[in-house]
Parts: C-alpha cells; sequence; structure tokens
C-alpha cells in the first residue's frame, strides 16, 4: 500500500523538466521564425500589390488627361503667336479641364514635368495648373515653365519615386514627314505638325517593390479640332 502511494506521487526529475523546458524553447523559436518570415512576405507582396494598383491608376489618369488636350492659338508675352500644346523632352505644357471625376468644364494650362517639392524635399512627378484664359499673354521661359499675369500656379503631386521622364510625338513635323519627334520646332504646330500619338516613358527610381512603369502611348482626342487643321487629313494619318 505504501509502495503504491509512492510510486503514484513520483513526479518529473529536475533534468526531464530541463529537457522538456529547452524543447519548448526550440519550438517557440521555429515557430516565432515562420511567423516572422510570413509576415515579411505577406508584407512585401501587400506593398506590390498597392504599387502595382498605384501604378495602374496613374497611368490611366495620365491616359484620359492627356488625351483631352485642346488646341488654341496664344500668345506669347512677346507677341509671338503659339500653340497651345507645347512639348519638349521632359516636360509638356497643354490645355485640358480637371479629371472627369471633378471637372466642371473649366479649362487650365497644365504642366506635365519632373519638379523639385518642397513637401517631399526631392525631385517628384507633378501636374502644375493655373486657370486657363485665351485672352491672356503667356509668359514662356522656352523649357518647362509658364506664368500668367497675376496667376499663382497651383501642384498635384503625381508620383515621388520618378528618376526621369521622357516624352515623344507623333506627327509631321518636317519635310521627312510623320515620325516621332522629342520636341516640337518653336512650338509650332499647325497646321501640319499636329501631333496625332504622344508617348510617355516614366522611370522609377530603382525598387524592390515598384515594377517598371509601362509606355504609355496615346491619342490626342482633339486634334482635329485644331484651327488651320484639315481633320480628314489627320484622320487618314492616325494609327
Amino acid at each position: 500500500m505504501s509502495r503504491g502511494k509512492a510510486l503514484h506521487s513520483r513526479g518529473f526529475t529536475l533534468v526531464e523538466l530541463q529537457i522538456a523546458i529547452v524543447i519548448m524553447a526550440m519550438i517557440s523559436l521555429l515557430l516565432l521564425g515562420a511567423l516572422r518570415l510570413t509576415s515579411q512576405t505577406w508584407s512585401k507582396v501587400t506593398a506590390r500589390q498597392d504599387a502595382a494598383e498605384h501604378q495602374f491608376l496613374l497611368s490611366q489618369l495620365l491616359r484620359r488627361h492627356l488625351s483631352g488636350a485642346r488646341f488654341f492659338k496664344i500668345r506669347l508675352s512677346s507677341g509671338e503667336a503659339v500653340d497651345s500644346f507645347i512639348g519638349g523632352r521632359d516636360y509638356l505644357h497643354y490645355v485640358a479641364p480637371f479629371p472627369h471625376f471633378i471637372n466642371d468644364g473649366e479649362l487650365f494650362w497644365w504642366t506635365l514635368k519632373i519638379a523639385w517639392d518642397e513637401h517631399y524635399q526631392q525631385e517628384v512627378l507633378v501636374l502644375d495648373y493655373q486657370p486657363f484664359n485665351s485672352s491672356m499673354s503667356l509668359s514662356w521661359d522656352g523649357g518647362s515653365s509658364i506664368a500668367l499675369d497675376n496667376q499663382q500656379s497651383q501642384r498635384l503631386v503625381l508620383e515621388p519615386n520618378v528618376e526621369h521622364l521622357e516624352l515623344a510625338y507623333y506627327g509631321d513635323a518636317s519635310d521627312a514627314g510623320e515620325e516621332w519627334h522629342e520636341e516640337w520646332p518653336d512650338g509650332d504646330l499647325f497646321p501640319s505638325a499636329v501631333p496625332s500619338l504622344l508617348r510617355v516613358n516614366v522611370a522609377r527610381v530603382e525598387s524592390t517593390v515598384y515594377q517598371a512603369w509601362p509606355e504609355i502611348v496615346l491619342g490626342l482626342s482633339y486634334a482635329s479640332d485644331a484651327p488651320g487643321v484639315d481633320a480628314g487629313a489627320l484622320q487618314e494619318r492616325e494609327f
């Protein structure tokens, strides 16, 4: 009777308890490592998905907005008459309404370019805009800056993680006929050099999250409305 009670009351030895604690600790470390790896993988996948979605939405915004550029003859402060679609290799000045979700039909001067932004403290892809008035003369520095008298431009930051912007324009701007041009000579597009296509290439800062930005090629919907342009001839030239 006393021997049975002794066997029944026998517990773990100190060595057995230490071994059990070590095994539990090892299992806990393995589980913690697996959870950390899973969390990191999930975060990377989510970040890539978010970046891809943002890239798609931004590409669609640029495609719709740029294709809606309007064509007018405007006068510079120097007295020279130029067109309201003035392109360079890394900038574009054009007239268009706001994106459709806040569009009330009012037209604005827009400038697509890469510029220094004080908030981000780095160069970013931006759309600068200011109200359009065909009767007001435009000051243009021959490059990426324009200004209207008594008007202050405002800014939409499209993407902070970019390295450079490349633009090209398809149309008849020389005796060579239709071809891609990196900029229009002297900003003079009419009547024969109205571009029918615009190509946009944006290069992101190298990252494991962001994918390469796909090339955007779009048609200019209102090119046939440009002053002095033969709409039928332009449509025959378009792809």
